[in-house]
């Protein structure tokens, strides 16, 4: 499978803008012979606390991105804002298929705290799992990367684990070693879509990259906004047979000792 990450300069709040730009990666990606292409984390009004304006624009990009899957023949992840009927909002990640259709829906389980995500949006509490061109994965978003468990968790189905991200420059050290921790300790392929420049006040470096089961970095993105292309090969059972450190993880054991602790 030959994947496309779409590391974008993020231009805040301005969607338009950033969809007419998405739909030039997607169409290179496509012209590529990319199977699959990767926005960040809020893909197209960056990483917005005004919920309303963003959940109003997330109805438009999620149809726009149908239609595009569909029309260039990729499959296509991007984040995106959804208002529930309960009137809740979610930071969510879709997958979509190569004719639109869904894929995987993912809800992030991690509201960021340090920035006050948590008094905007609901957490999710799910883990999602979907199927690409015969790959398992499952997606995580951003401050996901920190929480090591629901990587672990996610990986007893995926054998690719998608984080998109809005992450910050200055913790830019944080996002490549813990991106190499979660493939190592999981045995899985990890891609990593940060975007880059500047929103507001936060600076952002870029740096997606595609780390293979072995913590092995197989395509390195820059601090520029790009296109990075790389081949998958879908070999995680070969990984974990010749060295096979995932099957011996405890995981009924640990869940007890949290729920003693609990």
């Amino acid at each position: 499978m030959k994947i496309a990450i779409a590391q974008t300069e993020i231009h805040f709040e301005e969607q338009a803008d950033n969809l007419a730009r998405a739909e030039q990666f997607l169409s290179q990606a496509a012209d590529s012979g990319a199977d699959a292409v990767f926005f960040p984390e809020m893909s197209f009004t960056g990483f917005t606390m005004h919920t309303a304006l963003a959940a109003s624009l997330g109805k438009t990009a999620y149809a726009d991105m149908q239609r595009l899957a569909s029309f260039h023949d990729i499959a296509v992840g991007f984040g995106w804002v959804n208002c529930t009927p309960e009137t809740a909002y979610e930071n969510h990640y879709t997958v979509l298929g190569k004719q639109g259709n869904i894929l995987s829906d993912y809800v992030k389980i991690h509201p960021f705290s340090y920035g006050d995500e948590e008094k905007y949006y609901r957490n999710g509490n799910q883990i999602v799992s979907g199927v690409l061109c015969g790959m398992p994965f499952s997606t995580l978003i951003c401050y996901d990367l920190r929480f090591p468990e629901v990587f672990r968790l996610a990986a007893k189905k995926a054998a690719l684990l998608i984080v998109p991200a809005n992450w910050l420059s200055r913790r830019s050290a944080h996002w490549d070693l813990l991106l190499r921790a979660r493939a190592i300790e999981n045995q899985v392929y990890v891609l990593g879509v940060n975007c880059v420049g500047t929103q507001e006040t936060h600076h952002f470096v870029g740096s997606s990259c595609l780390v293979n089961p072995e913590g092995e970095t197989l395509v390195q993105c820059g601090s520029e906004e790009q296109l990075a292309l790389v081949d998958l090969e879908n070999d995680v059972d070969t990984f974990r047979k010749q060295f096979p450190t995932y099957r011996d993880a405890k995981l009924s054991l640990y869940a007890k000792w949290y729920q003693n602790k609990a």
